[in-house]
C-alpha cells in the first residue's frame, strides 16, 4: 500500500504531494488496483454501477441524492451543489464535518477548483477531487484501444456498428457509445 503525504495546498487546490507522486511506483499501483477490481468482480460486483449505497451506520463516504434541477455546466449550479453540501455536512443539517472531499466530474471538479480558489474563506472547508467517471472513462477508451483490433473489430464489423464504434476515436462526447458497447 502507498501512503502518500503531504499539506492540501488552496493556492493549487491540489495535494502538496507533488515529491511523492514523482517517485511513485506506478506499475505496482496499477497491479493492486487491477487486482482490487479482479477480486470485486469474481465477488459478484460490477465496477461500472453506482454503489447501492446505506451503510445504516456512521460512515465517512456520503452518496447525497442528486440535485436533479442543476448540473455543472455554469458555476452558479456548482456554487449551489456546495452550498447545498456545506448547509447538509459542514454546518450541520445533517453532518458538522470540518472538511470535506468534493468528489465530481471533470467539469464540476475544474469548476469547484475555480470558486474554491475565488472564495477562500467560503469554501475553505472544501477539497475537490476528481470521480470515478474519468477513471471508467480512461479504462473504456483504454481497453477499446487494446482489444479493437485483437476482438472488438470483429463483433463491431458483425453487428454493422463501424459509425458508432471506430478504430480510433479520442473525443470523449462518444464515450457513452464505447461504454455501452464494450459494457454488453
Amino acid at each position: 500500500m502507498c501512503v502518500l503525504l503531504g499539506d492540501w495546498s488552496r493556492v493549487v487546490a491540489s495535494s502538496g504531494i507533488v515529491q511523492q507522486i514523482d517517485s511513485f511506483d506506478e506499475m505496482l499501483f496499477l497491479t493492486v488496483h487491477w487486482q482490487h477490481f479482479i477480486s470485486l468482480h469474481h465477488q459478484g460486483f460490477c465496477i461500472l454501477d453506482h454503489p447501492d449505497y446505506d451503510p445504516g451506520c456512521a460512515d465517512f463516504l456520503i452518496y447525497d441524492p442528486a440535485i436533479l434541477d442543476t448540473s455543472t455546466a455554469a458555476y452558479v449550479e456548482v456554487e449551489r451543489i456546495l452550498n447545498t453540501t456545506q448547509t447538509l455536512h459542514i454546518d450541520g443539517l445533517k453532518n458538522a464535518f470540518a472538511v470535506m472531499f468534493l468528489i465530481g466530474d471533470q467539469q464540476t471538479f475544474d469548476r469547484m477548483n475555480v470558486l474554491v480558489k475565488a472564495r477562500p474563506q467560503q469554501y475553505n472547508w472544501a477539497i475537490p477531487m476528481n470521480g470515478d467517471f474519468h477513471f471508467v472513462a480512461h479504462c473504456v477508451m483504454c481497453f477499446h484501444d487494446l482489444w479493437y483490433l485483437p476482438l472488438s473489430s470483429w463483433v463491431v464489423t458483425k453487428m454493422g456498428m463501424q459509425k458508432v464504434v471506430k478504430q480510433t476515436d479520442d473525443n470523449i462526447a462518444n464515450f457513452k457509445q464505447y461504454d455501452h458497447f464494450t459494457s454488453s
